[in-house]
């Protein structure tokens, strides 16, 4: 299969992140997380939180954004927990990437820093909400990680997707929690 021209969507960059044959049986359509307890109660925290803001933005049918307050410049993402806050963090990174590269300006280290409170001249930041831990944690998307995006995330995704057969599988601690565990192990 042949996805070199088919977009990445949020949840392959935080597949990527989290396990390589969840992300392969994702972009090969095997999805498993329907029927997950953790994922029902992941979609009703999201509907439940910050019940006055529009949520769910589709751009392009690729991103879905969890909601964007344009008066304070911030592109929010909600989440169940913090524990696989690397994952979400490149997730929202992704989103603001592709978002620029929509036209949207998106704030840097430099213009985050040097404009934090003049809304006017500072780009777009990234927000997680965490509204189970009350937490919220800044997310800037950095020089770096554009070029980490551009020359390794995005192509190594597409590497993943192309392959013919799914990853071999890994025996991590968080397997056992995994929608995907019965496929994997069976």
């Amino acid at each position: 299969m042949n996805t070199e021209k088919q977009p990445i969507t949020g949840t392959e960059i935080a597949y990527y992140f989290v396990c390589a044959r969840k992300l392969w049986f994702y972009a090969h359509n095997i999805e498993c997380e329907q029927e997950s307890d953790a994922v029902r109660m992941g979609r009703h925290i999201h509907k439940t939180s910050y019940k006055r803001k529009k949520k769910e933005v589709s751009v392009d049918g690729v991103i879905v954004v969890d909601w964007i307050d344009h008066d304070k410049k911030i592109i929010h993402e909600v989440k169940k927990s913090s524990s696989m806050e690397e994952a979400h963090q490149w997730q929202l990174k992704y989103y603001m990437w592709y978002l620029e590269q929509k036209g949207m300006n998106i704030a840097d280290e430099k213009s985050a820093e040097f404009h934090a409170d003049d809304l006017e001249n500072r780009g777009y930041i990234g927000e997680l909400n965490y509204p189970k831990l009350r937490q919220t944690k800044e997310v800037i998307l950095l020089q770096k990680d554009r070029k980490i995006l551009e020359q390794k995330i995005i192509p190594n995704i597409r590497k993943i997707r192309n392959r013919d057969k799914p990853p071999k599988t890994v025996a991590w601690e968080v397997c056992k929690f995994c929608s995907y565990n019965e496929l994997c192990y069976s």
